[in-house]
């Protein structure tokens, strides 16, 4: 195969990402150095540890790993999470719910309505609710399972699959939504139509981010409540309580891009 030759540099990556993730890097988070020590078996000579961001990863998507402490998997089962601690008031954190599905269902046109998407999903199966994450997830990172093919939703997210792997076979190469980002065929190895779905899935939660974290940013310029960590489906908010109107405003950033968020808050990173 001939490689089209396309040096070009994304200007979404290069211009709106490095910003954001720059601005969230530079903010910091405070640490409560016992048990910063303690859970992490370092001496921390300053009060603030600094996250780095690095999204020239194969899918786009950011990890978030620096001096060996890997800040976009921090356990939550062995107390390391009570190491952050706010520096201004409390800690409020923003979840999004049920985030790959409802993008997947934005790539089909599909619409959930405003049910709550899995329970939307547990009545499609017949089964519960926390079964109904479970079969979901299975599916759209690892295939349609034989039994719920012909459910609309799994129709149209196959004809997507197919669709996308056929122009990525024929061109060398697919265009993301929003971003405008390229996967090429002659820098991937392994690459198969579930796989390449992922990706793109991966590459429109990255690129949306960016945009809410790009108008989260703007509302947040020049206070003291500062946007600390972005973990993909989640942000982390180190909160001045003179300043708490600002959260209704950035609630009004997740509901303008019509995703529905959990809330959940605390003394540290550790929500126990």
């Amino acid at each position: 195969m001939e490689h089209r030759i396309n040096s070009r540099v994304n200007p979404f990556y290069n211009d709106k990402a490095t910003l954001v993730f720059n601005a969230i890097e530079r903010n910091g988070i405070k640490i409560d150095k016992n048990e910063f020590e303690k859970h992490f078996q370092r001496t921390p000579t300053e009060e603030f540890v600094f996250t780095s961001y690095n999204f020239k990863t194969l899918t786009t998507r950011p990890s978030n790993k620096f001096d060996g402490i890997n800040y976009a998997a921090l356990n939550k089962e062995n107390g390391c999470r009570k190491s952050f601690i706010p520096r201004n008031d409390v800690f409020v954190e923003y979840d999004i719910s049920a985030y790959h599905p409802t993008l997947s269902g934005r790539l089909i046109d599909f619409d959930f309505g405003d049910n709550d998407i899995h329970r939307s999903f547990a009545s499609m199966y017949g089964v519960d609710y926390n079964k109904a994450k479970e079969l979901t997830f299975k599916q759209l990172y690892g295939g349609i399972f034989d039994q719920y093919k012909d459910l609309e939703f799994f129709r149209k997210i196959q004809v997507y699959i197919d669709e996308v792997w056929s122009a990525y076979k024929e061109n060398g190469w697919i265009e993301c939504p929003i971003s405008g980002y390229q996967y090429r065929e002659w820098e991937l190895e392994n690459m198969n139509p579930q796989k390449l779905f992922n990706y793109v899935l991966q590459n429109m939660e990255t690129s949306l981010n960016v945009e809410i974290l790009f108008r989260i940013l703007k509302l947040l310029k020049g206070r003291n409540t500062k946007l600390v960590l972005y973990t993909y489906d989640s942000f982390l908010f180190d909160v001045d309580k003179s300043e708490l109107p600002v959260l209704e405003q950035i609630k009004q950033v997740f509901n303008e891009f019509k995703l529905h968020i959990k809330e959940k808050n605390g003394i540290s990173y550790d929500f126990a």
